[in-house]
């Protein structure tokens, strides 16, 4: 009996990778801080290592908390041009567990506090907490996150798009990125890799495009808003988003509360 074929190679992403690990001197990492600088909108994701429950019927006393690692931060970075679809993308994974975390406090820090760029993410809270706690376990008390604006949840985003009512509370139970890449993009993320080991060396190509996509599609269905409030918004919001001016990045149509940019906090 002939051996069973293996499943065709999923098409590669409509993006190019940049993994950025070892010293602080590499050349990746000094193309990610250069994009960080010229950035007008930057998407974020986090990976870390899943935890597994013990067994249920363990006697010994519960550890104190203790949150994961980080090992990975996906960053996708829109600079000029900015607008539905326009301008240059970047896209980065970032090793944590290899790049020396000194390097990328203080960038990663006025990023986040930066208030004319803004940041995409999809539930990104429990990120920022536990992004907090390694930078904090590795250089010291104080060098965690305090806040990340403006931000603004992809969540939020794909209720608008949905036409739900934003003067009225969201469901309770919020769907997944997968899902919400499949219903407005088109796209079908795999899932498959999602519990995989991230701390395991080297990383497979499949996780680094699992991870870099997850960052570069929030940008995707950032630029769906967009188009919807230039092409249907009233006449009053289609004047929210002028030309780019350089050095200030045009902030997003003041909506409902909900779909405002905020303030993303962490406390530890």
């Amino acid at each position: 009996m002939a051996a069973a074929s293996a499943p065709p190679l999923p098409p590669p992403p409509p993006f190019a990778v940049n993994l950025v690990n070892g010293c602080g001197s590499s050349p990746e990492l000094a193309l990610l801080l250069r994009s960080l600088s010229a950035a007008r909108v930057v998407a974020l994701d986090a990976e870390w290592k899943p935890r597994r429950r013990g067994p249920g019927n363990d006697p010994s006393p519960a550890p104190p908390p203790q949150f994961p690692t980080v090992a990975l931060l996906q960053i996708a970075c829109r600079g000029d041009g900015y607008g539905a679809g326009e301008g240059v993308t970047d896209v980065f994974v970032v090793d944590l567990l290899s790049v020396p975390l000194a390097d990328l406090w203080t960038p990663l820090r006025e990023l986040f506090e930066r208030p004319e760029v803004l940041k995409l993410g999809f539930r990104f809270k429990q990120d920022l907490v536990y992004l907090s706690a390694t930078f904090a376990a590795a250089l010291g008390c104080g060098t965690g996150f305090k806040r990340v604006e403006p931000f603004l949840d992809i969540t939020n985003v794909y209720y608008y798009l949905k036409g739900h009512d934003m003067q009225k509370r969201l469901p309770r139970e919020t769907k997944s990125l997968a899902t919400i890449c499949e219903e407005l993009l088109g796209v079908s993320l795999s899932k498959e890799l999602q519990c995989s080991d991230w701390s395991c060396r080297p990383l497979t190509e499949g996780q680094i495009q699992y991870a870099a996509s997850d960052a570069y599609y929030l940008l995707d269905i950032f630029d769906l808003f967009l188009q919807k409030i230039i092409i249907e918004g009233p006449g009053s919001r289609r004047q929210a988003l002028p030309s780019p001016i350089a050095g200030a990045a045009p902030p997003p149509p003041q909506l409902a509360p909900q779909c405002r940019p905020t303030t993303l906090p962490t406390r530890l």
